[in-house]
């Protein structure tokens, strides 16, 4: 199906709880509310968006996008499927404990064992800044003793963003990027990237992706009917990866998670009747 029909399909399937709000001057039945503030957000959340088998957001703990008070929020939907499999938040260090299961089925999407010897080196978080010059945000992130996985999750989004927003984006890609690029040189077919592919192009694939090496792995999400991103994401790979950069720079369809994830006996019902099954 074409972008369109796709997110209309979203939109019409989203559950209408009678408590609308505003977008772009009209009233969504998908929007919750107008919250003015992070603790009027949290609320509404908590109260119509996280399914019945998810423990509330904290405030304290996620901080929440603009629209994370849509039916449709991305955010708010990698939060309803990671939540209930990892472990307790640690306030000592602002990570969330990992869980068996998480690597179990991180294992089994990357085809690759995943160690946890050291309990204090393996956690996760939801909104994860990598200690950088650029501040990429990731939506969910899992680090055990020999692994680390970056999640970046898309839903009714049309795309990845292809242009860089920022006001000095060639000199960005000289200082930050450029050395980013050639420490990624074994993932990336480095002789087909440029400025101006990179920037206005293929911007948010190639940021995250030029964080992968032999040892960690960027995984983008999408429904599988999404045609569009699948699109973006395999033209990308083809111009752009090398073979062991498809081994570690991947798509996986969240119709892929959830298979694996029964195989866990992990529950997934609310989810998918949620986000899924009408696709």
């Amino acid at each position: 199906m074409d972008y369109k029909e796709y997110k209309n399909k979203i939109i019409q399937n989203m559950p209408d709880f009678n408590y609308h709000g505003m977008w772009k001057g009209s009233i969504k039945k998908h929007i919750l509310g107008n919250p003015k503030t992070q603790i009027e957000k949290v609320d509404i959340i908590n109260k119509y968006s996280i399914l019945p088998n998810v423990m509330p957001v904290d405030s304290e703990t996620l901080h929440l996008h603009t629209h994370a008070h849509h039916l449709n929020s991305s955010q708010i939907m990698c939060y309803n499927f990671f939540r209930p499999i990892i472990g307790e938040y640690d306030k000592s260090i602002k990570m969330y404990q990992n869980s068996e299961l998480l690597s179990l089925l991180i294992e089994r999407l990357i085809k690759k064992p995943i160690s946890t010897n050291n309990s204090h080196d393996c956690y996760c978080n939801f909104e994860y800044i990598e200690s950088s010059k650029e501040n990429t945000n990731f939506d969910f992130y899992f680090k055990s003793t020999n692994t680390e996985v970056f999640f970046e999750i898309k839903y009714s989004e049309q795309y990845f963003s292809r242009k860089s927003s920022s006001k000095k984006a060639s000199e960005q890609y000289e200082k930050v990027y450029r050395p980013m690029i050639n420490n990624a040189k074994d993932m990336l077919n480095i002789e087909a990237i440029n400025e101006y592919n990179f920037n206005n192009k293929y911007y948010q694939l190639f940021r995250n992706a030029i964080r992968a090496n032999r040892n960690r792995y960027i995984l983008f999400v999408c429904p599988k009917a999404h045609n569009f991103l699948i699109k973006q994401f395999n033209d990308f790979s083809d111009n752009f990866l090398s073979k062991d950069g498809k081994e570690r720079i991947m798509l996986i369809t969240w119709e892929k998670i959830i298979e694996v994830a029964k195989t866990l006996n992990i529950r997934t019902e609310y989810f998918e009747k949620r986000y899924l099954e009408f696709l």
